[in-house]
């Protein structure tokens, strides 16, 4: 199991840092493409869920900044670009 691990950690982490499909299914010794896409998926659903997680940080970042110089984004007050 532990082997099987590594193997999925090292394709999912090959495909998020950038190389190409195709290399990396030379790499892992897949025969059908379709093996390999699968860590394609899976690279796509993590930076989705990155993206997701820097909008809350974000969000809760503006609110306290906001708190702490007296603004409130619903204000009349509130500085507009």
């Amino acid at each position: 199991m532990v082997l099987y691990n590594l193997h999925h950690t090292f394709a999912t982490r090959s495909i998020l840092s950038g190389t190409e499909v195709t290399i990396l299914q030379k790499i892992l010794g897949h025969s059908e493409m379709s093996m390999t896409m699968r860590y394609v998926k899976i690279a796509e659903h993590c930076k989705v869920e990155a993206v997701v997680k820097f909008e809350k940080y974000r969000s809760v970042k503006m609110q306290e900044a906001e708190e702490k110089m007296g603004w409130c984004s619903r204000s009349p007050n509130f500085p507009h670009s």
